[in-house]
Formats: structure tokens, C-alpha cells, sequence
């Protein structure tokens, strides 16, 4: 078939809206089509997943998954969930294969702070109703039954207790297969002063008594330091812990093709990959970015039946960009309702990177401030630590370098620093041209500065809100204020890896 019937073909597909409606109301990682990236670390999992099945197979007192646990690292929206999910459907699918000889069994722990032998045993007695499910072949159906059975009793007495210490003969695993043990958010053990969490953490490790588990455990940046401080420095492999890193232009325009063929919506090659730069340039690589920005290209190709040419970039755009803020507001956790300490201390920080001690020096010294003008309390004020910050994502150490640490977002960078101006320079961000006129009526100045100098207007200058613009030009602002050295900033850059294409807003006619 040739290229120009394949699109012809395409075309001729109806619109996948109800497809959509479900993406767009559930919210559900698990139906994430378009999830792309993440190959080479895909491939190791499975790979390592096989290997183990078959040390097992041949010598089954081998310890096939000692010290081969696995940590994903990263900052918020990076995709570390997703990655996981996508894990575990890559699982469910071979399972469903006949032609695979090797058979990967996923159970997913989503709360490690609960971790014990026993409520592991309850997650594997979860997994097995739910592959029950989706698991269409018979005899797979019997032996995943079966491993998970064996492991869920030897579990819930903990590895190298229980059954291996009974008159019962230790139980015997089905050949060439493993279970892949997914935990993520595994830094919230960080806190956890349950003894049993460690104690289960370094079994899985140290190869659950002999079994096929292979532990990969999710997290935050901070990941593989909490694990060696809860599990007494256990020894990960060469190569076993892993930093994800924003997605590449190609792999920002590849999920777009996959969400259009996905829910068959009607364009063309050209058109396709002209809403893939625009989209690329936009979302510096971050997945929730993507993921956000597909939704809101989902929503307004509801009102055109799937025809991706009657789409207006500029609705796509406000309507990702409210995804975006409302995304960044659940960023400041508890202090929500007090947001601008956290922007002043996001101002001083600016773009270089920093050292702990000196981001520590930021913070304490805006807390000392903010006790004279703002109404928080002494206790809230001291849970507003370095550790908050990267838990919530405003910071993260930089790659191949663990002393220093910036901001990983530029854009939420950016956005908590309109926080310390008015909400005029908040509605700039978001090009929100309705209550333009409504702030001003209460009396905030259009012309007044945030923590880094900026104006309204420099602010949808930088983001291209046109409309938005002429309106605050109209209205009084001004195109040239006299310069403030001490507020002047670095325009933001992409993060590291993301690929070299524009800044959070690209100045295109379009986008």
C-alpha cells in the first residue's frame, strides 16, 4: 500500500469520538495510546525480565533476581507513572501471545508507604483478579494463577519465612516465567518509619528468597538516596539506576501521529507534522505538557468531527495553557492559598544552578520575611524546606551532577515568579483577555513589575498573546520602562535534552 493510500484510507475512517470522550473524562493512564519514549529503558526491563525467568528455569536455587532491582528516577511530570503502566501493558500483551516464550507477570504497588509482606501478598491477590480479566489464553491464564499464588502465600509470611519453614514443599514456579514487581512513588518511604517498609525493600532486593521478582521502583530524583539511607546502602547493579529525561521533538511529534491514528482524525502527513513542531516547540519535552496539550487538542476536535484543519491553534492553545496553570497551582501544595512566597523564593533562585546550601540560605531567608507580611503559620512555614520543593517539583538536581539543582520546568519557574506581581501578570501567563478589564477596575497597575522586572505586557509579549496584547497596549501599557539591573533575569531556556526549539511560548504566528 502506498503512502498516499494509507492517508486515503485514514480519511476514510469515521472519528473515534467516543474514544476520546473516554480519554478526555477518565483520564486513564492505562488508555494512553500515543505514550512514546523510553525504548532503550523498555527494552532493558523486558530483557532483564527474561533472563531472570530463564536463570530460574535452569537452576531455580540460583537467586536469578538478586541485586537486580531497578529505580526510575525523575521530577514530577516526567512520565514516571506512565512509563510504568506502559510497562505493564507491554506485560498484558505478550501474556496474550502465543508466539512468546517467556511470560512476564506485572504487579503494581502504587502506595509503598503501606509495604509490608502482607499487604504485598494482597496486591498480588489484586493482580490476580484483575489479569484474570485480560488474560485470553487458558493455559497462561492457570500458570500466571499459580506463580501468583505461590508468591502471594510465601509473601504474606515474609521471604524465607512462612512456607519455606512448614512441613509443605517450597512451592514450584512455573517454567520461563517472572514477575515484574512495579512500586512507584517510592519516595514517600523517605518519612516512613515502619521498620517493615526497609526490611521488605532489601528482601526484594536481595532476591525474595530465591524467587523470580524483579523489583523496579519509581520516584522523584531523590529515589536512589532514600533507598540507601532506608535499606542500610544496598548495592544497585552498574546501570541500574535511571534519570529520565524530557522527550525529543521526534518523540513529541510521534505521540501526536499516534493520537490521530489512534482516534482516527482527519489530516493530512504535512498538516500532521505542522501541528507536531508547533506542538514540540510548546511543551519543552515534558510529558504532562504533551499529555495536557493532547487533551485540549482532544476537546476541540470534538467540535469538528475529527477534521484536524478546522481546528484554531490559538483555542488549542489558551485551553492547554489553563491545563497547564491549573497543573502548576496543584504545585504548591499546602500553600496554595499563599503561593507568592514560594514565587519569591523561585525569583532568587533565577536560572543558574545551585547548590543545596545556597538554595537553603533562599529559603530560610524568605521565610524570615514572609512571617512579617503574610499570614502563615510557624508550622507551615517549617515544612517549606528544600525537600518540599523538589517533592513538588521546583526542584531537581542537574543531570551527572548531584551538587547542584535548579528549576526543571522553566515555564512553572517562570509562572510561580508572576506570583510576586499582580494578578495581571498572572492573566499575562495565561492570556486570559476576559479579565483584563476586570483587574484593572480594582486597581492593579498595568504597568507594574513582578520579582524579575517583568510586565504584564512583557509577559504576553513573551507568551504571544496578540489579542491579549493590543488590548493591554490600549488600556495603558507601556513597550519600554526605564531598565531595573536588579531584576533582570535569563530568558528560559528548554531543559537539558529537550531539543533546541524555542523558548516556553515560541514567538510563531501560530502557536
Amino acid at each position: 500500500m502506498t503512502a498516499e493510500s494509507e492517508d486515503f484510507d485514514n480519511m476514510a475512517k469515521s472519528f473515534y469520538a467516543e474514544g476520546i470522550h473516554r480519554f478526555l473524562i477518565k483520564k486513564d493512564r492505562t488508555i494512553n495510546p500515543f505514550f512514546v519514549g523510553r525504548k532503550d529503558l523498555q527494552y532493558r526491563i523486558d530483557r532483564k525480565s527474561k533472563i531472570i525467568s530463564q536463570k530460574y528455569m535452569n537452576d531455580p536455587g540460583s537467586n536469578p533476581a538478586g541485586g537486580q532491582t531497578q529505580v526510575i528516577q525523575g521530577p514530577p511530570g516526567i512520565g514516571k507513572t506512565s512509563l510504568l503502566e506502559k510497562i505493564k501493558q507491554n506485560c498484558i500483551e505478550k501474556l496474550n501471545d502465543q508466539t512468546e516464550s517467556y511470560k512476564i507477570i506485572p504487579v503494581m504497588v502504587s502506595n509503598p508507604t503501606r509495604l509490608s509482606h502482607d499487604y504485598l501478598a494482597g496486591q498480588i491477590q489484586k493482580t490476580i483478579e484483575e489479569l484474570d480479566r485480560k488474560i485470553t489464553i487458558a493455559k497462561v491464564k492457570d500458570e500466571v494463577h499459580g506463580a501468583l499464588r505461590k508468591i502471594s502465600s510465601v509473601s504474606a509470611f515474609g521471604f524465607g519465612l512462612g512456607l519455606d519453614n512448614s512441613s509443605e514443599a517450597k512451592p514450584v514456579f512455573p517454567k520461563k516465567y517472572c514477575i515484574l514487581l512495579l512500586i512507584d512513588e517510592i519516595q514517600t518511604i523517605a518519612s516512613e518509619t515502619n521498620p517493615e517498609v526497609a526490611r521488605v525493600l532489601l528482601d526484594l532486593h536481595l532476591g525474595s528468597d530465591g524467587y523470580p521478582v524483579f523489583p523496579v521502583l519509581a520516584g522523584l530524583s531523590n529515589s536512589e538516596a532514600v533507598l540507601q539511607e532506608k535499606m542500610a546502602s544496598p548495592r544497585f547493579g552498574r546501570g541500574a539506576v535511571h534519570q529520565l529525561q524530557p522527550l525529543s521533538l521526534p518523540e513529541v511529534k510521534e505521540s501526536l501521529v499516534k493520537f490521530i491514528d489512534y482516534f482516527n482524525v482527519r489530516s493530512t502527513p504535512e498538516l500532521t507534522s505542522e501541528w507536531g513542531d508547533r506542538i514540540g516547540r510548546w511543551v519543552d519535552g515534558w510529558p504532562k505538557h504533551v499529555e495536557n496539550t493532547l487533551a485540549a487538542l482532544g476537546q476541540e476536535l470534538q467540535g469538528t468531527e475529527g477534521v484536524l484543519s478546522a481546528i484554531d491553534p490559538i483555542a488549542v492553545k489558551h485551553r492547554a495553557t489553563q491545563y497547564r496553570v491549573d497543573y502548576y497551582n496543584s504545585r504548591f501544595g499546602m500553600f496554595k492559598s499563599n503561593p507568592r512566597i514560594i514565587g519569591e523564593i523561585m525569583a532568587e533562585l533565577g536560572q543558574r544552578p545551585r547548590s543545596k546550601g545556597e538554595i537553603g540560605t533562599i529559603i530560610n531567608s524568605k521565610r524570615k520575611d514572609q512571617l512579617r507580611v503574610e499570614e502563615i503559620t510557624h508550622s507551615e512555614l517549617d515544612k517549606l524546606t528544600f525537600d518540599f520543593l523538589q517533592r513538588y517539583g521546583f526542584l531537581d538536581r542537574i543531570p551527572d551532577d548531584p551538587t547542584e539543582f535548579t528549576c526543571p520546568i522553566p515555564s512553572l519557574q517562570s509562572y510561580a515568579v508572576t506570583w510576586t506581581g499582580t494578578p495581571l501578570h498572572r492573566l499575562a501567563y495565561s492570556g486570559d483577555l476576559d479579565s483584563l478589564g476586570e483587574k484593572l477596575e480594582l486597581g492593579h497597575d498595568i504597568n507594574g513589575r513582578d520579582a524579575w522586572g517583568r510586565t504584564p505586557l512583557q509577559i504576553a509579549t513573551e507568551n504571544n498573546w496578540k489579542e491579549l496584547v493590543s488590548h493591554m497596549l490600549a488600556a495603558g501599557a507601556k513597550k519600554s520602562l526605564p531598565n531595573n539591573p536588579a531584576m533582570e533575569r535569563i530568558v528560559d531556556k528548554p531543559p537539558s535534552n529537550s531539543g533546541d526549539y524555542g523558548n516556553d511560548f515560541d514567538p510563531s504566528p501560530d502557536f
